[in-house]
């Protein structure tokens, strides 16, 4: 090798070595760095105030809606429908006194014509009879006086028949006009006992006559149906052409204006209604029904509560009395319960006082609550009062303003440090 060669890899070589040893000095005197100690932060959480207030319990079932007072037409004479009003089509409204079905009343009306005439007859029977009674007193009296005189003329010839004054035929023939003169008296007496009987058996067919007339008045009144209230038509059954018998239904209508909501409460709710319910103290209950994407809402209130309850489903039957139209005057919308529609309803109990209500989500098994005091973590048993939907109702083990955690925690102890979220 050349010595120009050898120089310049020496030269290279001692630069190298500079280098490493200058990058050792410098790691050797670098100054170490302090071991950091790590600084307990604790889980971030989400909180919710308590705030205590006021809950009216609501029990919450669902109802069936049935007319308040529904007429069933019933045919109460046989014939033929000559005629429906052609307002008497299901679900029509019905104004009071509409004559909705005509029974063909040509017979019945010549059944009170009828009846009518038995009653003129009687009463002219009644007046020849009245009649006959003044003209035989009057024969009655005038045959006794007749029967005076001949007995009187008896008596004087038979006493001049014992001075041989006359002759016996005479007396004879004295004697048979007297006892003619008491017959005729007797035949008219007797005719005259039989005015009575005769006058009381006019009477009562006179009376029968005005019995059966008022009775054909009454067929011939119900011949015609009519409409007893403003209502509703439920059903219609029959046709014009048709022959109907007694006892027939032709259809129903039902009052306007209060349905009845049947409705059915489960026993372990009755504690949250007031003493009284059903009796003398109102409980008011809203009455939600959807329809169309639109929700409607009905003031109403407990009517009636059942004095039995249903052994098998261990529930009460109650009945809710509500107006039929709701009336949204905002959104000038019209609504009107039905009978058959399936309702919600919402009675209003007790109002319970000082409570909480939090979020069903909160509370963790063993009824127990996460709060929060100084950044750190409580664990708090509650008393549970009610769980309505996702909502809890607790009356003891919280206070007015404590922090309680929202959010979702596994794994915690009494104690253990947390941080809020910004804003709470």
């Amino acid at each position: 090798m050349k010595k120009g060669a050898l120089y310049k890899t020496i030269r290279v070589f001692a630069v190298l070595l500079v280098a490493v040893a200058i990058a050792v000095t410098l790691v050797i005197l670098r100054p170490k760095a302090k071991r950091q100690v790590p600084v307990e932060k604790g889980r971030l959480v989400e909180v919710l105030p308590a705030r205590a207030e006021d809950v009216q319990m609501i029990v919450e079932s669902f109802g069936t809606v049935v007319p308040r007072e529904l007429l069933k037409l019933v045919a109460q004479v046989p014939g033929a429908i000559v005629e429906i009003s052609p307002a008497f089509k299901e679900g029509s409204f019905i104004k009071k006194g509409t004559r909705l079905i005509q029974i063909d009343q040509r017979t019945y009306g010549l059944e009170v014509k009828r009846r009518s005439v038995q009653i003129k007859q009687s009463e002219a029977e009644l007046k020849r009879l009245k009649q006959e009674l003044v003209n035989l007193q009057s024969r009655v009296k005038i045959a006794k006086s007749d029967a005076t005189l001949a007995e009187n003329e008896y008596l004087r010839l038979k006493k001049l028949i014992q001075r041989n004054v006359i002759a016996q035929s005479q007396l004879d023939k004295s004697e048979q006009a007297y006892l003619a003169s008491l017959e005729r008296l007797q035949a008219l007496e007797n005719q005259m006992a039989l005015i009575a009987p005769q006058k009381e058996q006019l009477i009562a067919a006179r009376d029968m006559a005005e019995v059966m007339h008022e009775q054909a008045k009454l067929d011939l009144e119900r011949s015609g149906i009519d409409a007893a209230f403003d209502g509703w038509v439920l059903e219609k059954s029959i046709e014009v052409g048709q022959h109907v018998t007694v006892g027939q239904q032709l259809g129903s209508i039902y009052r306007s204006g209060k349905l009845d909501i049947e409705v059915r409460i489960p026993a372990k709710d009755f504690k949250w209604f007031p003493a009284g319910l059903g009796q003398d103290t109102a409980v008011a209950a809203d009455v939600l029904y959807e329809n169309a994407g639109q929700n409607y809402t009905w003031s109403g209130h407990v009517a009636r509560v059942m004095a039995v309850m249903d052994e098998r489903t261990r529930t009460l039957p109650m009945v809710i009395e509500v107006d039929e139209l709701v009336i949204d005057e905002e959104k000038k919308n019209y609504f009107r319960l039905r009978p058959g529609m399936f309702v919600t309803i919402k009675i209003k109990g007790k109002e319970i006082q000082e409570a909480f209500v939090v979020p069903r989500y909160v509370v963790y098994p063993g009824d127990v609550v996460y709060t929060v005091k100084d950044n750190h973590l409580r664990i708090k048993e509650v008393n549970i009062l009610r769980s309505y939907k996702d909502l809890v109702i607790i009356d003891e083990g919280l206070t007015e303003g404590e922090l309680i955690v929202k959010t979702p925690l596994s794994s915690v102890k009494d104690g253990m440090r947390v941080r809020l979220t910004s804003g709470d």
